[in-house]
């Protein structure tokens, strides 16, 4: 059989700062340092604490052998593993029938997030993962392992306890970027509200002349999509037009109380991937890019040297200074 050739992967970041939220008082949000999460991790034992988290049919668990400190850049990283037991997949050799994956009662299929908490600006950059946990299921997972080492340190929260918010820090020049790309494969455009078509601001605009006749069948929201998802991929739809409806998108949330929201896939040129940016909301991310051997599992410590070097550390992006300058808050353990 020959050989397959190592392939090519690219792993997405997405920056965010921890918040710790007072179940009784929302607005008392404060920054989550998380120092004392992982020192307590790195200072024990898998037997001292259980990790273990049910998330409905599915069970977060922090991957112990993969919590480190890198003491150089003030940087503490680990994984995040979410396991399933259901929709199992099966083994298959060429031109053989497939073989059933059989589970032992405490088996799981797992899929991984790495994490990296930044301990001198206080954020936490996710490894994003299709099939792993989202956003919203990190947050819960590390909101109940901090009651339990608050627990196991006798600093108990039960009268108050708090939870984890992962704020995503927003990156404005985001816009601009996706204003000088060249090749605009999708927009989608939503709203709540069609009154500002009637403003004299909007008549001539693009996405004014789409939704005009909305109030004459009674209407009241649009979800409007353009895409050239079938076309090659250096087609693009009208630059001009587009940076238009995004001026206008942008003007009208800036200036009305228009519920409008906008995402836009696009690419500086034909080669490059496409980027998928909600215009309201640019959240700042990075990516890097690394080999893969074929039939294996991507290691954490592989992935984090690569997120130092193509992205976090690396002088040219400089991923760190751009993320400590759009950050900000107080601190607590």
């Amino acid at each position: 059989m020959v050989r397959q050739k190592n392939s090519w992967k690219k792993i997405r970041f997405n920056y965010f700062v921890p918040s710790l939220i007072d179940i009784s008082d929302n607005n008392a949000n404060i920054r989550w340092d998380m120092k004392e999460f992982f020192e307590f991790i790195l200072g024990h034992k898998h037997s001292d604490l259980n990790t273990a988290v049910p998330l409905g049919d599915e069970i977060a668990d922090l991957e112990w052998n993969t919590v480190h400190f890198d003491e150089k850049n003030d940087l503490y990283y680990c994984q995040l593993s979410k396991n399933r037991s259901k929709d199992i997949p099966s083994k298959k050799k060429l031109n053989h029938n497939k073989v059933p994956l059989e589970l032992e009662d405490d088996e799981y299929i797992g899929e991984f997030n790495l994490l990296v908490y930044d301990a001198r600006y206080d954020l936490l950059i996710v490894q994003s993962n299709f099939f792993g946990l989202t956003v919203k299921q990190i947050a819960t997972t590390l909101s109940i392992l901090r009651q339990r080492i608050k627990d196991a340190i006798n600093k108990s929260e039960k009268n108050k306890p708090k939870g984890i918010a992962l704020e995503p820090l927003i990156d404005p020049s985001e816009i601009a970027r996706i204003k000088r790309h060249n090749i605009y494969r999708r927009i989608v455009v939503k709203g709540s509200d069609y009154n500002f078509a009637a403003a004299d601001d909007y008549k001539e605009s693009p996405l004014n002349k789409a939704i005009a006749n909305l109030s004459k069948i009674g209407g009241l929201n649009f979800n409007i999509e353009l895409s050239m998802s079938r076309s090659a991929r250096n087609k693009s739809l009208d630059v001009k037009q587009v940076r238009e409806i995004i001026d206008e998108v942008l003007n009208i949330r800036e200036n009305d109380t228009v519920d409008v929201a906008m995402s836009i896939a696009s690419k500086a040129n034909e080669e490059d991937p496409v980027d998928v940016v909600n215009l309201i909301e640019p959240r700042l991310t990075s990516e890097i890019s690394i080999e893969v051997e074929n039939r294996t599992t991507i290691g954490s410590e592989y992935i984090y040297t690569n997120f130092c070097e193509q992205s976090y550390l690396n002088d040219k992006a400089n991923m760190r200074g751009k993320a400590s300058r759009v950050s900000g808050l107080t601190q607590e353990s």
